[in-house]
């Protein structure tokens, strides 16, 4: 397996993420990486992984993993509309904790993205 080829599968992987948005930044699609690997996974206590819990993961503050994921998801700011690849939750147990995970068009994007890379391995 050649450097290339794999570099080369990385480069079409980031071309697709770029093509859901121009102003996809690295940090941004390290966190929908990010939320695709650990969204269904748990805590110790069996509880669903946060925000805070993310940002631990992909070494990020919280702040900004939040700042992704409004970005990735429904809503951005100043009313502008997110891309829909991911959704928040308040945690049951802990409203001010949010929780995360793929909608169907991000765990589409996901399996998009692993195919590519896989290709070249």
């Amino acid at each position: 397996m050649s450097s290339d080829r794999l570099i080369r599968a990385y480069l079409e992987a980031n071309r697709r993420m770029m093509a859901e948005s121009k102003d996809m930044t690295l940090a941004t699609t390290v966190t929908f990486l990010g939320a695709a690997v650990w969204s269904d996974h748990e805590d110790l206590e069996g509880e669903p992984l946060t925000l805070e819990d993310l940002a631990v993961k992909v070494g990020m503050t919280p702040t900004t993993i939040s700042q992704h994921l409004r970005y990735l998801g429904g809503g951005y700011r100043l009313g502008r509309p997110g891309l829909g690849l991911v959704l928040t939750d308040a945690n049951p147990d802990n409203r001010r904790k949010k929780t995360f995970g793929l909608t169907p068009k991000g765990r589409g994007l996901a399996a998009q993205l692993a195919l590519i890379l896989r290709r070249a391995t």
